[in-house]
């Protein structure tokens, strides 16, 4: 009689899909469901473990990093609740279960039982497939964090394992800007709108953050940095215990055959040219600053952003230029433009301070703050005063023009 709970794989089993053609176009749907099961109640010493993965389009299909095989292992070493939930559009616990052995005395038996749960979960992870189009990381993270609630109420992990680029809900990446926008309006607007996971005292990893799969274009390391950082920002805010980054790679191509994602824009990092009478340096490039302060995030990478235009004056002595600061309108209301405008002019001067240490006359190089009055700005306030996190990000720059 074998010693196994079965999991049950709602992704696994088999669904009646009826295949509707009209005008050329495959619609796809999926006409029985599954429903959820539940998360035994069961607390251990390393606690219950949910396993959030995505097997979707656009992030790599679905597998086991070093850390989660560790992990799922220790869950059956000591019997605790392990939860499997599928990553997308309506994120769903499709598995749960704890390990047990009836009968005690058989060390070989008990070592072959194990090893073939862990088997079927292995197989269930690589198996799984979205069913739902998009993806929302955050309700999956919430979700998550209920399940491990529901097997025990003081702690627990979370292995979140998918590319991190929402496509919908109050984190979706597709809206200009939100991908390099600071983790702390991130955080902030999630915490006015009432949005942040509730994740208190639950230990989360997250995996393949930033790892992607075609059509969706790659994220440069600061990109991918970037989006790390805000996964991790909401992580903390929402009352985790503690934050982990597993720095094994996700790689490969997504699965076929799964509902559709949208592809998430990622801009390039514009580059200067003699030619632009009129050029930004956005603040999520390398020209970017430390959260309300005239202080370069990186002033390696600031300088080396510089040289360029630099060189350019140099060998060009009678060329003068103007730097331009603008930012967020933050705090809300027409009062914080005296202020905006005099952290736009420290910026634009910080930006000086390197080209006149590079070489350039300081005499050719004015500086002014603007705020965010200047042509170009996006509303970024929300209807009742929030800070919207992509549009800001899309204002904080630093414009270089020819006079």
């Amino acid at each position: 009689m074998p010693r196994l709970i079965n999991w049950l794989i709602a992704s696994l089993m088999t669904t009646v899909t009826i295949v509707i053609t009209s005008c050329g176009v495959a619609n796809h749907d999926t006409a029985t469901r599954l429903s959820s099961p539940a998360m035994p109640t069961r607390c251990t010493k390393t606690g219950p473990v949910v396993f959030a993965v995505s097997g979707r389009q656009d992030s790599p299909a679905p597998g086991l990093t070093g850390s989660m095989q560790a992990a799922a292992t220790t869950a059956v070493d000591s019997g605790s609740a392990m939860g499997l939930l599928n990553v997308d559009g309506n994120p769903q616990l499709v598995a749960a279960s704890a390990f047990s052995d009836p009968s005690a005395g058989n060390t070989t038996a008990l070592d072959v039982d194990k090893a073939n749960y862990l088997l079927q979960f292995k197989t269930a992870v690589a198996q799984l497939r979205a069913k739902a189009p998009h993806v929302s990381v955050l309700e999956a993270l919430d979700k998550a964090g209920r399940a491990v609630r529901a097997a025990c109420r003081h702690g627990g992990t979370i292995y979140l394992a998918d590319s991190g680029l929402s496509d919908t809900g109050p984190v979706d990446f597709c809206q200009q800007g939100l991908l390099q926008a600071n983790p702390a309006d991130v955080v902030a607007f999630l915490r006015r709108e009432g949005d942040l996971p509730h994740l208190k005292g639950i230990s989360v990893v997250l995996v393949g953050i930033g790892d992607t799969a075609p059509p969706q274009h790659p994220l440069s390391i600061s990109q991918r940095t970037n989006l790390i950082a805000i996964w991790s920002a909401i992580v903390k805010a929402g009352g985790a215990s503690s934050v982990q980054v597993d720095p094994a790679p996700r790689s490969g191509l997504a699965p076929s055959g799964v509902p559709t994602v949208t592809l998430v824009p990622v801009p390039r990092t514009p580059t200067w040219k003699p030619s632009d009478r009129k050029f930004s340096l956005p603040d999520s490039g390398p020209v970017g600053f430390q959260p309300n302060t005239a202080v370069f995030r990186d002033p390696v990478g600031a300088a080396a952003a510089l040289k360029k235009i630099a060189e350019y004056l140099i060998a060009n002595p009678s060329a003068k230029i103007t730097l331009s600061g603008t930012t967020a309108h933050w705090p809300p209301g027409p009062s914080s433009l005296a202020s905006d405008k005099w952290l736009g002019f420290r910026r634009a001067l910080a930006c000086k301070a390197v080209l006149v240490r590079l070489g350039v006359a300081r005499g050719r190089i004015a500086a002014r703050g603007l705020g965010w009055k200047f042509p170009g700005y996006e509303n970024d306030q929300g209807p009742d005063g929030t800070l919207l996190p992509g549009p800001a990000e899309h204002n904080r720059s630093v414009i270089l023009s020819w006079r």
